[in-house]
């Protein structure tokens, strides 16, 4: 008999030496008031500690709904390596199902097989519904939970669509489960890549539009907040909620975009200046010229300054003040085809000028005898060009002088008209008789030239 129960005694000795290293106490040798709560409705599970969230975790639960048991549990062991003993599959072998940690539940009937928290042999399974019960975390998550789980750590598993906060409010004194209240949310228009707003000091706001959704850093400690999204159209709905420390979340505010762009005007822009007619344009709204109201395509003629109000029907506003300056540059001092005989001044009033392809300020004096050409251009094109002749030449008189003849003289001269005497003269004229004789010849630019002559013949004596 004593043989025997020697024999037994080795073999269970020797029976538990080789199972992996396990750490087994009830729930009453919790240190710290630890919660651990696995929420199958988001897959997600939280670990608390002394009433404060510690971290969250994404977890995969039961293929169905029954898989996975609901109620409150604790942490019966927890075992490092542990063997897949359904196939033999040893503690740490990447293809051992339980991953590098394992924290067995008090709930052990599963067919014969225990419920726990472990790791996994396929990282790309957490977050679906796909265990045969147990709940499985992501390897190196699991590490770090089973480094701060106590054994008798009380474990919720629920389905449910309150906050975590909500969920362990029963277990601890010191949570806060209150919500922050409804976020206050500035107009969004269709015209601004942010949403703003004001909400609880430090929560988290999220926007929601379809099923993508935008955050931002914690509002300041004013409750301000900012957060950036796409440009929307108008008519479009967003989503806004806000998060606090604690993890509670707030009622949604829907808010509809605003019609806030401006309605589009062609044919003009803001502060332009034009030499010619202009034909403005819109596609919505109602609008007036120098408060006068207009139809789109409207040509305006008339020099000035004008200003085109366009208005939506949100009330979105357009204004277009613009000139319209069809008048030339005015140059002065000299004539187009005008001819002079003496230098001239070059002025005008605006704009720059060349004279004969040369750039010239107003007041330039020219002196040069020819044809010149000053071309005058304003800001907007507008131009001017003055073609003038400057001739100080007197004209040529041939054939006669200051002196006096004894014979007939032909009056000659190269341009321009004369006189002799007073009366008109041409050139070819043959002056015969005695007399003392003025001829003057002035030519097109009022160049005179005079010559004063006498003519006396001596008559012979008779024989």
């Amino acid at each position: 008999m004593l043989r025997r129960f020697l024999i037994g005694f080795i073999i269970l000795f020797l029976g538990f030496s080789v199972l992996p290293q396990a750490q087994k106490a009830e729930a009453s040798t919790i240190t710290k008031k630890q919660l651990i709560i696995v929420n199958k409705k988001i897959n997600k599970l939280a670990f608390y500690e002394n009433g404060k969230l510690v971290k969250t975790y994404s977890v995969a639960t039961g293929r169905t709904s029954k898989l996975t048991p609901e109620g409150t549990f604790y942490i019966r062991e927890k075992i490092k390596n542990r063997p897949y003993y359904k196939h033999n599959i040893p503690g740490g072998d990447p293809r051992n199902p339980l991953g590098k940690r394992w924290m067995g539940l008090s709930k052990q009937e599963n067919g014969g097989y225990p419920y726990g928290i472990h790791g996994n042999a396929n990282e790309s399974s957490i977050g679906k519904y796909i265990s045969g019960g147990c709940i499985r975390m992501h390897n190196n998550e699991v590490i770090e939970l089973f480094s701060k789980v106590n054994i008798g750590a009380k474990v919720v598993i629920t389905t449910s669509n309150k906050s975590f906060n909500q969920l362990a409010a029963p277990y601890f004194k010191n949570i806060d489960i209150k919500a922050p209240a409804l976020p206050v949310v500035n107009t969004v228009g269709d015209n601004v890549k942010n949403v703003s707003g004001k909400t609880e000091k430090g929560a988290t706001v999220t926007v929601k539009i379809g099923t993508k959704k935008y955050t931002a850093k914690p509002a300041n400690s004013k409750g301000l907040f900012s957060v950036t999204i796409p440009m929307q159209k108008a008519g479009n709905k967003l989503y806004v909620s806000a998060k606090d420390k604690a993890g509670n979340v707030s009622s949604t505010r829907t808010v509809i975009v605003k019609d806030k762009t401006a309605p589009v005007v062609s044919g003009v822009s803001n502060n332009g200046k034009y030499n010619k007619n202009v034909t403005i344009s819109f596609k919505e709204g109602k609008a007036t010229l120098d408060q006068k109201s207009v139809k789109t395509k409207i040509v305006v003629k008339a020099e000035g300054k004008h200003t085109f109000v366009l208005t939506d029907a949100a009330g979105n506003k357009t204004t277009v003040v613009f000139t319209i300056d069809k008048t030339a540059p005015v140059v002065s001092g000299v004539s187009n085809n005008a001819l002079y005989n003496k230098d001239v001044t070059v002025s005008f009033n605006e704009g720059t000028a060349t004279l004969d392809g040369k750039v010239i300020k107003t007041k330039a004096i020219v002196k040069a005898e020819g044809k010149h050409t000053v071309v005058v251009k304003d800001a907007l094109g507008n131009k001017r060009t003055v073609v003038f002749t400057i001739d100080k030449t007197a004209p040529v008189v041939s054939e006669v002088s200051n002196t006096t003849y004894d014979k007939d003289v032909t009056i000659t001269f190269n341009e321009g008209t004369a006189t002799l005497n007073g009366a008109p003269v041409t050139s070819g004229k043959i002056v015969s008789e005695n007399g003392d004789y003025t001829l003057v010849v002035t030519d097109a630019a009022g160049n005179k030239t005079t010559v004063v002559f006498t003519i006396k013949k001596v008559v012979p004596m008779p024989v």
